[in-house]
């Protein structure tokens, strides 16, 4: 046995690991069976098969691999390689076994690598080098596109430092056309857009900011929750980047007094993304927001979302439920459509006809017929609803309930046999059947038809390589990566009673709370009790909520 296989040898096994994560409540037992019958049905990795499988993020797993082992994680840049390393063991054999040799540690050297349960490769290394190995643990994209960078042809942007620092622009007002169009094929400002979208993606940012000010230009990115400033530029760059992104978007490249709209789809490292744009006139000049519709790093399962194993099988339950209304409430950015996919693809089979009406559709699934509203041409919420419930549907999941006359539709589908998923935007679970009530729906037909309200925000969890402190990883933020917080309001026969009589929100919640009802705040204190997050985030998050609490007590 090596060293490095001595080193690992008590703790190296897959299946303690999956018991670990069971123990952590990030795995449920069904979860772990499915991984352990993969792994040994395949030849595939650890993280290749518990990413395939759809039960982490690859970040995620790299984070709980490590902390199992005992090990660091790393996310080192390509320019901080030592390349006389890579030169002694060769870049083709680290490409094809997925391994990097980062540096020099004392008498070792420091390889990352994506499974830390399969030490061969890296333990090759080690032997090329005639040193001991220290392993790190890194996600295998990471790895990949560092190898692909050191080698040359990654075919990313050019690094900000790099761009040309002379004016794009002279004159910023100008209102030539053709210029304009010519400005936006120059080579800087092609290279700028790209690396900010290319970076926006890396990051796993939401929302890529593009925001004039009155001396220059800031990039911010909404990742986690949290919007950063993450880079500037000269405001001559404005005008060729305003008419790089309307070109992509197909907007009107001339306007520059109203708003617009439009969307674009790019390729970032060979995968497609889709992205939102809103254009917006600002004293400064257009303000632009890309909202990153990338699903190929999202896991819909209920387990890779951060749900309690007894949580599980609660929404396992009502995703059986043979007719009713099922809500998900919070606020935009709450994950709401991530969770209503995840328990809808519990009731996904080829026995049950499955429509969705949503604006946009955010997740692309076969077997599920979905349909894109478009107010332009007069396909709104209520009249695709109508359409949908000519096609002999089973299960139909509408967007958002935005008006009377389609929660109207909604409770007419469910009180003929249908079962409905949909959203509000509500702080609290109580507060979305107060929200019915307000549309103006009468509280027997709400009592007679919701069978349970979801509320939920996504929390920020505490990074584990540096248990809060900062890091490379992290950001220097002290967190990484989110978790749910959730309530689950069960409209009970007495609860459905009190809603029939028309019993105030505060008279529900109390009857909910006295039938097992936990309350948001008081699961968001579990998770911090367990060092999953942390008091300030949970402040942060969930003020709203306790106030709004307050106010009805």
């Amino acid at each position: 046995m090596s060293t490095l296989e001595q080193h690992l040898a008590p703790t190296r096994d897959f299946d303690g690991f999956l018991s670990f994560l069971q123990v952590h409540g990030l795995l449920t037992p069904e979860a772990a069976k499915r991984a352990r019958n993969a792994r040994a049905s395949t030849d595939h990795a650890a993280d290749v098969v518990l990413i395939e499988l759809g039960l982490t993020r690859e970040v995620d797993l790299a984070r709980h691999m490590a902390e199992y082992l005992s090990l660091s994680t790393t996310a080192v840049a390509a320019d901080a390689i030592d390349r006389a390393l890579l030169d002694s063991v060769g870049l083709a054999y680290l490409e094809a076994n997925q391994v990097l040799p980062i540096e020099l540690a004392g008498a070792a050297v420091v390889v990352a690598v994506a499974d830390p349960f399969s030490a061969n490769a890296a333990e090759a290394v080690g032997y090329c080098l005639d040193r001991p190995v220290e392993l790190r643990v890194c996600t295998r994209s990471h790895i990949l596109e560092t190898l692909r960078t050191l080698r040359g042809d990654a075919g990313a942007a050019p690094e900000l430092t790099d761009r040309p620092a002379t004016a794009v622009v002279e004159n910023e007002d100008f209102d030539d056309v053709e210029r304009l169009r010519d400005v936006a094929r120059e080579a800087p400002v092609i290279r700028f857009v790209n690396y900010i979208i290319q970076s926006a993606v890396d990051r796993g940012a939401t929302d890529l900011h593009i925001e004039p000010r009155s001396d220059h230009v800031c990039i911010r990115m909404r990742c986690d929750g949290m919007l950063d400033l993450v880079e500037t530029t000269s405001r001559s760059m404005l005008a060729g980047i305003a008419t790089r992104i309307k070109i992509l978007s197909q907007l009107n490249i001339a306007e520059r007094r109203l708003p617009q709209d439009g969307r674009m789809r790019v390729a970032v490292r060979g995968q497609e993304i889709d992205l939102r744009v809103s254009v917006l006139p600002s004293v400064h000049g257009e303000s632009f927001v890309l909202r990153i519709l990338d699903r190929s790093g999202v896991t819909l399962s209920l387990e890779a979302l951060g749900y309690a194993p007894d949580a599980i099988g609660h929404l396992r339950a009502l995703a059986q439920t043979p007719n009713g209304i099922i809500l998900v409430t919070g606020p935009t950015g709450s994950g709401k459509t991530t969770t209503l996919y995840s328990i809808l693809r519990e009731r996904q089979s080829e026995q049950v006809k499955i429509f969705t009406v949503e604006d946009p559709v955010e997740y692309r699934l076969d077997g599920i017929t979905q349909l894109q509203v478009d107010p332009s041409i007069d396909l709104t919420f209520a009249r695709a609803l109508r359409s949908v419930l000519r096609h002999d549907p089973d299960v139909i999941l509408v967007g958002e309930i935005r008006d009377r006359e389609t929660a109207q539709i909604a409770i007419q589908a469910a009180l003929t046999g249908h079962l409905v998923f949909s959203t509000l935007h509500t702080n609290s679970a109580s507060g979305a059947l107060a929200r019915l009530t307000d549309m103006g729906v009468d509280s027997y037909l709400i009592g007679a038809t919701i069978r349970a309200v979801i509320a939920q925000r996504l929390l920020r969890k505490t990074c584990l390589s540096c248990r809060g402190a900062g890091c490379d990883l992290c950001h220097d933020t002290g967190y990484s990566g989110r978790t749910v917080t959730y309530e689950i309001l069960d409209v009970t026969r007495e609860t459905a009673g009190a809603i029939n009589a028309g019993a105030a929100e505060s008279e529900v919640l109390d009857r909910s709370v006295a039938q097992g009802f936990v309350r948001m705040v008081d699961h968001a204190a579990g998770l911090t009790a367990a060092g999953i997050t942390t008091p300030a985030e949970v402040r942060r998050v969930l003020d709203q909520v306790r106030e709004s609490l307050d106010a009805r007590d």
